[in-house]
C-alpha cells in the first residue's frame, strides 16, 4: 500500500513537471512562476522517494489479514440502489405532474424559490 502511494506521489511530481513544461511551451505562463512549480515538483518527487524507503523498513503484513475481509452484502446494496432509483423516477414524474403546462422549468423553479411573492402574470385558467 505504501509502495503504491510512493509511486503515485512520484508520478504526481512528474505530472507537475510535465504540466509546467506544457504551460511554459505554449506561452500561457512566464518564467516568473518557475519557483512555485519547481518547489511543488521537488516536494512530490522527494516525498515519493521517502515513502518508498519507509515502506521498505516496515514489516511485511501477514496473509491472514487479507482473508479476514468480509464480502459486502450485495443483496442489501441492490435493495438500497433499487429504492433510490425508484424514488428518483417518482420525483421526476411528480415534478412533471406538479408543474403547470404554461410554465417553463426555469419559471417554475423561480416560483418555488419565491413562495412568499405572488406573481400573477402566469396564464392559468380561472376556476369556475
Amino acid at each position: 500500500m505504501n509502495a503504491k502511494l510512493s509511486r503515485q506521489m512520484t508520478l504526481l511530481g512528474l505530472g507537475v513537471l510535465a504540466f509546467y513544461a506544457g504551460v511554459l511551451g505554449t506561452g500561457h505562463a512566464s518564467l516568473e512562476i518557475l519557483p512555485q512549480f519547481a518547489i511543488s515538483a521537488v516536494i512530490f518527487l522527494s516525498s515519493g522517494k521517502i515513502m518508498k524507503q519507509m515502506a521498505e523498513k516496515l514489516p511485511a503484513k501477514e496473509e491472514t489479514e487479507s482473508e479476514e475481509v468480509e464480502e459486502p452484502n450485495w443483496e442489501l446494496r441492490n435493495l438500497v440502489l433499487n429504492w433510490v432509483a425508484a424514488a428518483a423516477v417518482v420525483s421526476i414524474v411528480a415534478l412533471f405532474l406538479v408543474k403547470p403546462a404554461s410554465m417553463s422549468f426555469n419559471q417554475f423553479g423561480r416560483f418555488l424559490l419565491k413562495m412568499d411573492t405572488v406573481i400573477t402574470d402566469y396564464d392559468m385558467p380561472i376556476a369556475p
